[in-house]
């Protein structure tokens, strides 16, 4: 990607995280009727020809994604958009092996963004794009955390390797507790799906299988909330 692009963010969150980059223009911003006083102190801060105060029916036409009363739309600065822009500088990064839902890949983004990993990258296919929903539920983070997709994730394991990354798969089954591997130095994160965890050959590919205890009935957690726990430790190592 070489030129900034359109795009439409809905809440107050990512909106505010897109404004807080000089690189990204604001076109207009949508607010419903009601919302005005609550974002007074926002709405003063930018230029009046800028503002669009409506009726709520038209931003409810607009998303189907709840969005606070306000819309922005932005040409938004190029992000990295490949493995290479973002591996030679990169210390800790997150894989999703087909994850679906795009609240959970919000969700992942937010955590990686918070824990200090460089990119969240997933599949083209059988997964999720970027959307409005991704940049709701992650607050904004994917402004500043790019989701990086490519066509093979095994290829993309090959090529962190190579570049000195320990990858480290995410598994139920796997023989050890996270907290008992080394997490220094450079670590990718690989993440399954939410039905059916990873694929087998990606569980090949990875360098250690581990897992996180559970103590209670359950016997799983949901993916972004593994990732989460995945990053603290890892954090907590380095």
């Amino acid at each position: 990607m070489s030129e900034n692009t359109k795009k439409m963010l809905v809440g107050i969150h990512s909106i505010k995280s897109a404004l807080g980059s000089k690189a990204n223009k604001l076109e207009y911003i949508l607010v419903a009727n009601n919302s005005v006083n609550k974002y007074a102190s926002l709405l003063e801060s930018l230029p009046k020809q800028k503002i669009q105060v409506v009726d709520k029916k038209l931003l409810d036409s607009k998303t189907s994604q709840p969005h606070q009363g306000i819309i922005a739309y932005f040409q938004l600065s190029a992000k990295p958009t490949s493995l290479k822009q973002v591996i030679n500088d990169s210390q800790l990064i997150v894989l999703l092996d087909q994850v679906t839902d795009p609240h959970n890949v919000g969700a992942i983004v937010r955590s990686a963004n918070a824990f200090g990993a460089s990119a969240v990258v997933t599949t083209s296919k059988n997964a999720v794009s970027d959307s409005p929903i991704i940049a709701k539920t992650s607050s904004g983070a994917i402004e500043d955390t790019p989701l990086i997709e490519v066509t093979n994730l095994n290829k993309a394991i090959e090529e962190l390797q190579k570049a000195g990354f320990w990858v480290v798969g995410l598994d139920g089954y796997a023989q050890s507790e996270l907290a008992d591997v080394d997490l220094k130095g450079k670590i990718a994160f690989v993440m399954g799906s939410e039905g059916s965890g990873m694929r087998d050959l990606v569980k090949k590919n990875c360098d250690i299988l581990s897992k996180l205890p559970m103590v209670g009935s359950v016997e799983s957690l949901n993916v972004s909330v593994a990732c989460a726990v995945s990053l603290y430790e890892y954090r907590k190592q380095n």
